[in-house]
């Protein structure tokens, strides 16, 4: 077992919601009911001790938008409290504190809000051509960007082109633990205990909006936090609030989020785009290039760096193949929905959805083996620079594509009547800018401090492994801090398959630097006594890399009830190194359910007024044990990576390799092409 699981699943876990500071009072968020409209009037409670509107904040969440992209832009920056309009339903407009969290409902009953409701803007599609949603924009695009590269002059010499349109509905993140933030300023520094994956993406966050300087706020990742996918990256309108309202009543304030309120709330959901591309090809096979559109709903709101979804996914949709040009329309649009987020992969599953989509229609047109097209195509082991300029590191492609063709030829003879596909990506690994450690000799053991926030992952106990292979001590001489801003200089965060790889890179520079400060290749027991006190602290830097994937499904469907099951998944990854067996099959495990349940079951609707048709973790098609996978296999090779860890993140390649895996194999049990994820039971009942 895993020493990080044993407190967690005997009950001995602390969590944000187990933290409750002296004198603490609790936050309340009043939300929009509607979708779209204008504020006529506000009623404040009066038995609460505080409350807060527009008129007492006056504060934007941070849209970081990258300087070529500035010049073009279309930017609606979404408001800490609705500044007079509301642009979704879950918007905060009121907050208020009280003493009893178990009365925030009553008190809420005491607020009144008139609104003038308006026509709302719900469909991506739709939202190009409509009335903005933002007064003064002259359109619902955010972005609107041509990506060129390439002998675009191939188009001509294309023997076959197929398409594909598919829309993939939204998703909520859906951690087990919701979000949740306590904070409290001791003089003019604030405090702040947060369920976060990057603490200092937390304290960047607070730092621009309340303006004030990053050394008078200490983030604290909470003990434990049930998990992220991507929704506990930054900072957040009630974090903010927190934070005002602990500053006018001189106490601390805790806001912990329902699961109701993540349904609706700002960047709890991802997915949400339309794809319409082609791919191009001559009659034996070679792809010559990828040309179509790809359109990113963002919600109400530039958020963050959400406004570069459809960029991100565009760059990707290239896949692991020898293209030879790319001409694709990058679109991120406004629509009355929350502001999107980062759901696991986060691009990444929506890229291979395209590509592999493509390469299986190409090769059911041209009558090849899936398995043999993927390979004629295949970007090799040595590296690769798409048209789109997107710089490929080497590692295992052809190996993972020959070890999951074993079980593809295998599941083929076994299962005749089922639907079965292979498919192959490249997940990018965020590893860039880099990371920071710090190495530390103190009280007989050696420290080693980062600023990530793990959110399920057993950093350390890989981290341990790789600093005693470095320092020479036993495990037990070696502890691990993670999770604050006070302890390093700086940190990014984790997200993006990124931190065992990264942080597992800085974690080994730092421990270099530790002994070199020393003139020592290892430690031993008297060093750890002679040497007390001694540090040394880095910045390991690096450019992102790829994780190359090869996955097979076996989809078997009740044609009758059209329920689809995945009977068998074998997932094949280059993990670089292994650092921790245990880890990366959880890891795959995980994303391979949640790229499955996207394909078969789960999905955030809205009917025309921009209300959620779910109203419950459960309408939202989470998935039990009944829809998921049976049988799910992880398998893994190593090619190492240039970095210091020689490791490959896997933290997103179930995702990634699920969603196009289940997708196709459920296409050839029903005999039938789809273009919309879920796909629902009626739609297979229907064939």
């Amino acid at each position: 077992m895993i020493q990080e699981h044993l407190p967690l699943i005997t009950g001995k876990g602390t969590y944000i919601d187990d933290i409750s500071p002296k004198n603490v009072v609790y936050l309340h968020v009043v939300r929009s009911p509607i979708a779209r409209g204008i504020i006529k009037s506000i009623s404040r409670p009066e038995s609460a001790l505080l409350s807060l509107t527009w008129d007492d904040v006056k504060a934007y969440i941070p849209a970081r938008l990258f300087p070529d992209l500035a010049k073009t832009a279309q930017v609606a920056r979404m408001p800490v409290l609705a500044d007079g309009r509301v642009n979704f339903v879950g918007q905060p407009i009121l907050a208020f504190v009280v003493e009893d969290r178990y009365k925030t409902e009553d008190v809420a009953e005491e607020v009144s809000i008139d609104y003038e409701e308006l026509k709302p803007i719900v469909d991506p599609e739709e939202a190009i051509n409509a009335e903005p949603i933002h007064p003064g924009l002259k359109s619902n695009i955010s972005i609107d960007q041509l990506l060129e590269g390439g002998n675009l002059s191939l188009k001509s010499k294309a023997d076959v082109v197929v398409r594909r349109k598919i829309k993939q509905h939204r998703i909520v993140s859906n951690p087990m633990e919701p979000k949740g933030f306590i904070c409290w300023w001791d003089n003019d520094v604030l405090n702040v205990y947060v369920s976060t994956q990057a603490p200092f993406g937390v304290r960047n966050d607070l730092r621009e909006i309340l303006n004030i300087p990053p050394e008078k706020i200490r983030v604290y990742s909470a003990p434990n936090v049930g998990g992220g996918f991507g929704n506990k990256s930054g900072g957040y309108p009630e974090y903010v609030l927190a934070a005002i309202a602990s500053k006018k009543l001189g106490r601390p304030v805790k806001w912990i989020e329902t699961r109701s309120e993540m349904l609706v709330n700002a960047q709890s959901l991802g997915r949400g785009e339309v794809s319409d591309m082609k791919l191009y090809a001559t009659k034996d096979g070679e792809v010559l290039g990828i040309e179509g559109s790809v359109i990113a709903n963002i919600g109400a709101y530039d958020y963050g760096i959400n406004f570069f979804t459809s960029l991100f996914v565009s760059r990707l949709s290239n896949g692991p193949y020898k293209m030879k040009f790319a001409s694709i329309r990058a679109m991120s649009v406004f629509t009355n929905t929350p502001p999107m987020g980062f759901y696991r992969g986060a691009g990444r599953p929506e890229a291979a959805l395209i590509h592999e989509t493509l390469i299986e229609d190409l090769a059911e047109e041209l009558g090849m083996d899936p398995v043999e097209i993927r390979r004629k195509n295949l970007i090799g082991d040595n590296g690769y620079v798409t048209p789109l300029g997107v710089k490929i590191d080497p590692a295992g492609y052809n190996e993972v594509l020959n070890e999951a063709e074993k079980y593809y030829r295998k599941a083929k003879e076994t299962h005749k009547d089922k639907g079965i596909s292979i498919v192959i990506f490249s997940e990018i690994v965020r590893t860039s800018p880099g990371e920071g450690a710090r190495a530390q000799i103190k009280d007989g053991k050696v420290y080693i401090y980062l600023g990530i926030g793990p959110h399920g992952q057993a950093y350390g106990s890989t981290f341990k492994k790789l600093a005693s292979e470095v320092l020479g001590i036993s495990e037990d001489k070696i502890e691990i801090v993670t999770g604050t801003t006070e302890t390093v200089k700086e940190g990014i965060g984790s997200f993006g398959s990124r931190a065992g790889t990264i942080g597992g890179s800085a974690v080994i520079a730092a421990s270099r630097e530790l002994l070199s400060k020393i003139n020592k290749n290892s430690l031993n027991e008297e060093d750890l006594i002679k040497y007390e006190g001694v540090e040394a602290e880095v910045f390991y830097k690096a450019d992102d890399i790829f994780a190359p994937g090869a996955h097979v499904a076996v989809v078997d469907v009740d044609k009758e009830t059209g329920f689809a099951k995945v009977l068998e998944y074998y997932a094949v990854d280059d993990v670089g190194r292994v650092m921790n067996k245990e880890e990366i099959e959880g890891q795959i495990i995980g994303g391979v359910l949640q790229g499955a349940s996207q394909v078969i079951i789960e999905a955030m609707r809205y009917d025309e007024r921009g209300i959620p048709l779910c109203s419950s973790i459960a309408d939202c098609g989470v998935p039990t044990a009944l829809e998921s996978p049976l049988k799910v296999y992880p398998y893994y090779i190593e090619y190492p990576s240039q970095l210091l860890s020689k490791s490959r993140g896997v933290g997103e390649a179930g995702t990634t390799g699920a969603l196009p895996a289940v997708f196709i194999a459920l296409e050839k049990a029903v005999k039938k092409k789809f273009n919309v994820t879920p796909v629902d039971p009626w739609l297979i009942a229907s064939t």
